[in-house]
């Protein structure tokens, strides 16, 4: 946002300051980022059915896919800061300035944070083909045969976990790059390839099919829908990526909305219930201050601009 746009924001939201006060008084567009049907998706429209509830009025779901979350970015970032249009954010979306060219904003801190909703743990697999039933296995296998095993990759976090993992342990793999994650899972799970880093909402039920085997979770604890699979740090390695869903809102927003929108979320993560339907979806609710979401922001975005540094990711 450049210095002409930053100024006609905050005269609108100063003519937008008294209509605050009665907010909302229409229905509510959240914009997200990816397509419908995936655990992101998914999240946003539970949230969304709860805030609908508490602020009495519709939430309405649209998708923009593409361009790795740009599309959706780029509306969120030109609408009006009313309230009335908000972004699921991804924490892969603060990176989109050091991976795109035409990222259509600087820094993901210039839209204003509402608050954290859930992460989407993710965990490091291998096919049954892979003679390895731990993590240590799997690195002492890696380390006898270097270069022996493929690992697939799809969204650029599931690049970033398996850099990480090589780096920590001392090992190294070939990268077979995917456009998504759902055609990286499907050769994994046919053996073309042998190792991938994904989400559990992705894996996990070809886990209990038998059909891939689980080595790790990449969370600070273990995880519920896992409970007998241990982390990456018991295993004694540091691998950890930014994995959370929020929802901010554009630049300019009145801290009025932004409080009653935060506290909402606050009191909607508070019932079993949609705890309980978030972690169907293998996804860990976690709520957040406006002020905890921009520290996240921001240590998502270092997280990122190290990786691209450190790797000389070239921008798109």
């Amino acid at each position: 946002m450049n210095p002409l746009q930053r100024f006609l924001a905050t005269l609108l939201t100063l003519a937008l300051l008294p209509a605050a006060a009665e907010y909302p008084e229409r229905p509510i567009k959240l914009l997200v980022g990816v397509p419908p049907g995936g655990a992101s998706d998914a999240a946003a429209r539970l949230i969304g059915q709860s805030l609908a509830k508490s602020l009495g009025r519709p939430v309405i779901i649209e998708n923009r896919p593409g361009a790795g979350g740009s599309i959706a970015t780029q509306a969120a970032i030109a609408a009006a800061p009313d309230g009335y249009t908000l972004l699921w954010a991804m924490s892969s979306m603060t990176g989109l300035p050091l991976l795109q060219k035409s990222a259509p904003f600087k820094s993901f801190s210039e839209f204003t944070p509402v608050s954290m909703v859930c992460r989407l743990p993710h965990g490091l697999y291998v096919h049954p083909s892979v003679p390895a039933s731990s993590v240590a296995q799997l690195v002492a296998y890696a380390r006898a045969n270097p270069d022996k095993l493929n690992y697939a990759t799809g969204p650029l976090s599931e690049y970033m976990a398996a850099v990480q993992f090589m780096k920590a342990s001392g090992t190294t793999m070939v990268r077979v790059p995917y456009k998504g994650g759902a055609p990286a899972l499907m050769d994994v799970v046919e053996g073309r390839v042998q190792v991938y880093f994904t989400p559990l909402a992705q894996a996990l039920p070809q886990v209990k099919a038998g059909k891939l085997r689980m080595l790790a979770t990449l969370m600070p604890a273990r995880s519920e829908q896992a409970p007998d699979v241990p982390t990456m740090a018991e295993a004694g390695l540091d691998v950890s990526i930014p994995n959370w869903n929020a929802i901010v809102a554009p630049p300019g927003t009145p801290s009025a909305i932004v409080e009653r929108l935060a506290r909402e979320v606050g009191r909607a993560l508070e019932d079993p219930a949609l705890r309980a339907a978030l972690a169907t979806q293998h996804l860990v609710a976690e709520g957040s201050t406006p002020t905890q979401l921009a520290n996240a922001i921001a240590q998502s975005a270092q997280t990122w601009r190290r990786f691209v540094t450190e790797n000389d990711v070239p921008q798109e």
